[in-house]
């Protein structure tokens, strides 16, 4: 087990084959119960009213390695209909994720995993408390566009329970979409078209991580323009003494994940992705 200190700065948590497989039943479980051709314009609440608890829909559970306790957990996954704004959250109290149906299923595919693989990190994570200006900042504020955030995005990304997840699920998805090309690289189906895939992956990735101004939109690799937001919070405080930090470290990480795929390609060719 590496030294806590070095596993911070150094690696980013990760999932193993076990956990990834897990998220994957419980996304699988989401789509085939929640899925338009079964629900159509029925309330799913009252689809489903007869397994409903108080928690919600129980759609599986998740045995995984906690890094606070070093003790492997298991958690259970609930779809809730309750009326909030979040479209996932993690509870360490309770012992449970919960996904929130009127935000979550508007969400694409991937954005799904990926939310359900964010939980997932957290309750792996050293670092747990959930401070008082980390509740301050999730706070809402009305815009004057009349639209509602959360009272302070820099107080929120870079809360110590928030930003090595963030990272993490930015890491997690950017090697599952890689593994995926590699994948079909292997299979000899299309070789010529997902090689270039592959090298379009790692140009954008390269330019990203060479450019000192923040990319966003159409120029932003896939893996990175869901968490659009999170990017352009670390870029708008660069510059600031108490929070350049975050947007060295998430640089530095990047960088230490662009040269593992590099290492990775020179010396297994292209048939694995990396161990984090």
């Amino acid at each position: 087990m590496l030294p806590f200190k070095t596993f911070i700065t150094e690696r980013v948590y990760q999932l193993d084959s076990k956990e990834n497989k897990q998220v994957e039943d419980v996304l699988q479980t989401y789509e085939r119960l929640f899925d338009p051709s079964v629900i159509g314009n029925k309330d799913p609440q009252k689809v489903y009213k007869k397994n409903l608890t108080k928690d919600g829909i129980f759609i599986g559970s998740i045995m995984f390695f906690d890094n606070a306790s070093k003790q492997n957990r298991e958690i259970p996954v609930y779809v809730s209909f309750e009326d909030v704004s979040a479209d996932a959250s993690f509870s360490d109290e309770d012992n449970v994720i919960e996904l929130f149906y009127n935000q979550f299923d508007d969400l694409s595919t991937i954005l799904k995993r990926n939310k359900i693989a964010h939980e997932l990190f957290h309750a792996k994570q050293h670092y747990k408390k959930i401070t008082t200006g980390y509740k301050k900042a999730i706070g809402k504020r009305s815009l004057p566009s009349g639209d509602v955030a959360i009272r302070s995005e820099r107080g929120y990304y870079f809360a110590p329970n928030e930003y090595p997840v963030q990272v993490a699920s930015i890491i997690h998805e950017m090697d599952r979409q890689y593994r995926l090309i590699l994948k079909h690289i292997k299979s000899g189906n299309g070789r010529q078209f997902w090689e270039k895939q592959r090298q379009g992956f790692l140009r954008l990735l390269d330019m990203f991580l060479r450019s000192p101004k923040v990319i966003t939109g159409n120029d932003l690799p896939s893996y990175l323009k869901d968490q659009e937001r999170f990017i352009r919070a670390l870029y708008r405080n660069k510059n600031d003494v108490k929070y350049s930090k975050y947007y060295k470290d998430f640089k530095r990480k990047l960088y230490w994940f662009y040269q593992n795929l590099i290492k990775a390609k020179k010396d297994n060719g292209q048939e694995a992705g990396i161990d984090l």
